[in-house]
């Protein structure tokens, strides 16, 4: 009898989590178009960057990065599609801009690791 329970709660937990997961996996995604899942991370990744350039972050503009996120998706669906990322012109481009990254971070990582003190700054301009 207790190996019946134990099988049935078992069952049921298996059913349960297979329910849940597509719940779990929404909560980590804004939207799915065409079939695709577009992850929350990239409206936090893009509220970062408005963050970052000084903007007020405001529920108005959580939502229209949230819009903003989604018609990305879209296009850039259509893109693949069309067969655009496989053109030499593309691939260029995205060399240039993971460059570009990159160095971006390199110097965050500096400015990170080798903070100017107030001192310093009033000293390099007295």
């Amino acid at each position: 009898m207790i190996r019946k329970t134990f099988a049935a709660h078992a069952c049921a937990a298996a059913v349960a989590a297979t329910l849940l997961l597509p719940l779990a996996a929404s909560a980590q995604n804004i939207a799915v178009v065409n079939g695709k899942a577009v992850p929350k991370a990239r409206v936090e990744l893009l509220l970062q960057q408005a963050a970052r350039a000084g903007q007020q972050i405001s529920p108005e503009m959580q939502g229209m990065a949230k819009d903003e996120v989604v018609r990305r998706e879209i296009f850039a669906q259509e893109a693949e599609k069309r067969g655009i990322a496989a053109s030499a012109d593309y691939k260029a481009q995205m060399e240039l801009a993971r460059q570009s990254i990159l160095i971006r971070e390199l110097f965050e990582d500096f400015k990170k690791k080798n903070p100017v003190t107030d001192a310093e700054a009033k000293a390099e301009y007295d």
